[in-house]
């Protein structure tokens, strides 16, 4: 195991981490006036399940506002089931954080999780998060979703379903499979799709406390529930939108198919704008 036990950085060159096994970050890495790219590769050699951890206390960080800002790359073409554990990770404005066990097109990578109270944040920049569809894997859980502060976020993972929580609105794209569920929330700020966000037989949440607002289609041919809950703070006027091409299906047949909710008990006077719903 590769590990940074003390502060780690440079000026603005590359910091480059690679480990045929696991890698652990127990310090800061980058983080200060670091400008340069992070990337970070752990069980290169396709074999077992070492992976990536980060500590709660060790950040990752870097003013880069470029696509390659932060990359970790866990395990290989060949093989490996080693996740990733992130903590905080920041970039500067506009800036990628790509995150994933599916590296080279892997098919057995694990999950990828958080720990404590983190945040992947990259301001109006990127979070990508990408597992294998094929096996079990997720994107945060159910008890700990992942944190992002971004413009954009993208993300695929197995049947253990997706959980993402973004702290002032982004424009998502999700997937995954079998009976994976996705769970996607906004604290504030506009909730969007602005991709096609499916699963398989797994049921689609989408929450935020203002607007929900939908430019691509949620549900795609799978069979499970999609429910939207907008202005989930019960104040002021955002609510529901579907926009040209915000399309939701599903094939489900049940009385809780499909459930738009605007507004709470406690106030807000949202209002919903439909398009194709099947």
């Amino acid at each position: 195991t590769l590990t940074i036990a003390g502060a780690t950085t440079t000026g603005s060159g590359p910091i480059t981490l690679a480990s045929g096994d696991g890698v652990t970050v127990n310090a800061n890495l980058g983080a200060g006036t670091y400008s340069g790219p992070l990337a970070i590769s752990a069980n290169t050699n396709g074999a077992g399940a070492e992976g990536f951890t980060q500590a709660a206390g060790a950040a990752i960080a870097t003013t880069d506002a470029s696509a390659s800002a932060v990359a970790i790359a866990v395990n290989a073409s060949g093989g490996g089931t080693a996740g990733a554990v992130l903590g905080n990770i920041t970039t500067g404005s506009g800036g990628t954080i790509a995150v994933g066990t599916n590296t080279s097109g892997n098919v057995t990578g694990g999950s990828i999780t958080r720990t404590g109270a983190t945040v992947l944040n990259a301001g109006t920049g990127v979070v990508a998060l990408a597992t294998p569809g094929a096996g079990a894997s997720g994107v945060g859980t159910a008890g700990t979703p992942m944190q992002t502060r971004a413009g954009t976020v993208v993300a695929s993972a197995g049947s253990g379903g997706m959980f993402i929580t973004e702290t002032d609105g982004a424009a998502f794209t999700a997937t995954a499979t079998g009976a994976g569920p996705i769970t996607l929330t906004s604290t504030t700020g506009t909730l969007g799709i602005a991709g096609a966000t499916g699963t398989g037989s797994g049921n689609i949440t989408l929450s935020s406390g203002d607007a929900v607002s939908l430019s691509a289609n949620v549900g795609g041919a799978g069979s499970g529930t999609v429910t939207v809950n907008a202005n989930t703070n019960a104040a002021g006027l955002e609510g529901f939108t579907q926009n040209p091409g915000g399309s939701i299906t599903t094939s489900n047949a049940t009385a809780t198919a499909v459930r738009v909710n605007v507004n709470t008990a406690g106030g807000g006077t949202g209002s919903a704008v439909l398009g194709d719903i099947a």
